[in-house]
């Protein structure tokens, strides 16, 4: 799945269109995301990464929205401002990748404020799964996992979304690093299909 550097993760778009049309809240939260995952370094503690984290917080906080990046994440800056804050210095704390049970417990924190954002704005009932964001966050490094890691995101997939889950278990299947759309969404199909 190639995608455009200001582009959502394409599950996380169709998640938008389907769950969410027209929510600039929802679309601003996964751009937040991306740009977090875009800019982390799995393998060491890399300051450029820190210092990007910090630049974003920065512009949310003083609802600095003007550049091509922070633009996009204008409708973080209302309300739930203070949540979105912490989601920042949630992921800011995540560690090295090799300590592999800080990094996840970490990670789910993320993710369970992620969540909370979700509801918190549009009292959805749409949860993410912490597997989902791991894998897109590799996927998108192209991080080559080692067992530990495989066994951690093999362990549990109950009550995933099918649009993710889809996307899970073709990576999960070989650890393909270019999913392509087609195969991705003949997957889905499949789910959808199986589900009934």
């Amino acid at each position: 799945m190639n995608k455009e550097k200001d582009t959502l993760f394409y599950p996380r778009n169709i998640q938008k269109r389907l769950y969410f049309p027209n929510n600039g809240f929802v679309h601003s939260l996964f751009y937040l995301e991306k740009y977090l995952f875009d800019n982390f370094n799995l393998n060491e503690d890399a300051p450029i990464s820190y210092i990007k984290q910090k630049w974003i917080y920065d512009c949310i906080e003083n609802n600095e929205f003007s550049n091509e990046v922070s633009k996009n994440l204008e409708c973080l800056g209302s309300k739930s401002k203070d949540k979105t804050l912490s989601l920042i210095n949630s992921f800011s704390q995540i560690s090295n990748i090799n300590q592999v049970d800080k990094f996840f417990k970490i990670f789910q924190e993320f993710n369970k404020i992620f969540n909370n954002l979700l509801k918190y704005e549009g009292n959805f009932s749409f949860n993410t799964s912490v597997y989902f964001q791991f894998v897109i966050l590799i996927y998108s490094k192209k991080y080559k996992m080692n067992d530990s890691l495989k066994k951690k995101i093999k362990s549990d997939k109950k009550s995933i979304d099918i649009f993710e889950l889809a996307f899970l278990e073709l990576f999960l299947k070989n650890f393909n690093y270019k999913i392509s759309k087609i195969s991705y969404l003949y997957n889905v199909l499949l789910k959808f299909i199986f589900s009934k």
